[in-house]
């Protein structure tokens, strides 16, 4: 089957042999294709006539071109664009071949498919997304193994990140951030409801669709959290070093990731939130390492000092003294946008021992963290 550049298209009968062997079309419907673009003797020009007319996408036709068909077929699912690509492997769009449902397919690479650790970790991914099934969590449908390797098949969301979102328009409305947080916070409740951990809550992770929903994604690092007993697959992210993103990561996770709970998540979920507001993390530091201090040691940030239109109630739950093991507590301050103060006063909190205060955004300045 032809997969590098030497079978590149130079000539119509090589595009339809490597049409041929992509496995988007049966011989019928390849033969029809044939007589249909009887005039066309072109290659290029070919593919050109097949992406006007809609029987191929822009990155299908360009796989054809240049020979690499062997992953335009994976499973039950005919790949149609490429939406990405991390340190695990590969997303694309896809769409069922029978059910014709259009979906996001992660490939895992195949250089981490002969690593056992890396395979246990996907798997994990798979079973962890598989117990969820909530309108702010981005759903799984489908997960196998074929010539390409695993992959996993999850609900496609028709949008964008809001890491994107803030790259091209700047910092949020103080109106929309709120509400993109409240969704996100609501979908990690139920998470943390089901005994998951997400632990690399980010904007990045957080999909917004084209009617305004937001979608908490990317589970690959989460952990089941099976109240204080051991997870046995708990230290599996942690070969490669610290498990996270560090410009939204708690000072506890940077730590131990194995041992934290809800409040981690939480933590990021502020810094989220301070990102959409003003447009960049709250911390940066020279280093991983700098940052990580900064997070641990330096003193929160005001919100207000960078958006002016950022009222006192919402300060007061961003920079809150006790991060709450319940991620509920987000929405349930921030859901009446234009009512903030007022729900923030009547939200009534139990007193905490000194030893267990902690900021919804760090530890005071000289103070260690208190991991748990």
């Amino acid at each position: 089957m032809p997969n590098t550049m030497s079978d590149k298209v130079d000539s119509r009968k090589q595009f339809l042999h490597n049409l041929g062997q992509s496995g988007l079309y049966s011989a019928d419907d390849l033969s029809r294709i044939a007589e249909s673009y009887s005039e066309v003797t072109d290659g290029n020009e070919f593919a050109a006539k097949l992406t006007v007319a809609g029987k191929l996408t822009k990155f299908q036709a360009e796989a054809i071109r240049d020979g690499s068909v062997s992953e335009l077929v994976i499973g039950n699912y005919e790949i149609l664009a490429k939406l990405g690509a991390g340190g695990m492997g590969t997303v694309f769009k896809a769409r069922h071949r029978r059910m014709k449902r259009v979906v996001a397919l992660k490939v895992m690479s195949r250089e981490l498919c002969q690593d056992e650790k890396a395979v246990q970790r996907f798997q994990r991914e798979v079973e962890t997304i598989a117990r969820l099934s909530h309108p702010n969590v981005v759903v799984a449908y489908d997960a196998d193994e074929s010539e390409v390797g695993h992959f996993l098949v999850m609900e496609f969301v028709d949008g964008r990140d809001l890491t994107a979102l803030v790259l091209k328009n700047g910092p949020l409305p103080l109106q929309d951030a709120v509400n993109f947080i409240c969704q996100a916070a609501t979908g990690l409740e139920y998470a943390h409801s089901q005994g998951i951990i997400h632990r690399d809550v980010k904007p990045a992770n957080m999909l917004l669709d084209n009617h305004g929903v937001v979608k908490v994604t990317d589970l690959g690092l989460a952990r089941l959290h099976e109240g204080n007993a051991a997870n046995p697959n708990s230290g599996l992210t942690q070969a490669g070093g610290i498990v996270g993103t560090v410009d939204y990561m708690s000072p506890e996770q940077a730590v131990d990731s194995s041992t934290i709970d809800s409040r981690s998540d939480i933590y990021s979920l502020g810094c989220t939130l301070y990102y959409l507001l003003v447009g960049s993390p709250p911390y940066q530091g020279a280093s991983i390492m700098a940052t990580l201090l900064k997070h641990r040691d330096a003193p929160t940030p005001f919100l207000s000092a960078m958006r002016p239109d950022v009222p006192a109630a919402l300060e007061a739950v961003f920079s809150q003294d006790d991060r709450e093991e319940n991620v509920g507590s987000v929405p349930n301050d921030g859901r009446s946008r234009g009512r903030l103060e007022r729900n923030r006063s009547s939200h009534q909190r139990s007193d905490a021992s000194e030893t267990n205060r902690r900021r919804v955004f760090g530890n005071p300045r000289g103070s260690e963290p208190e991991y748990q």
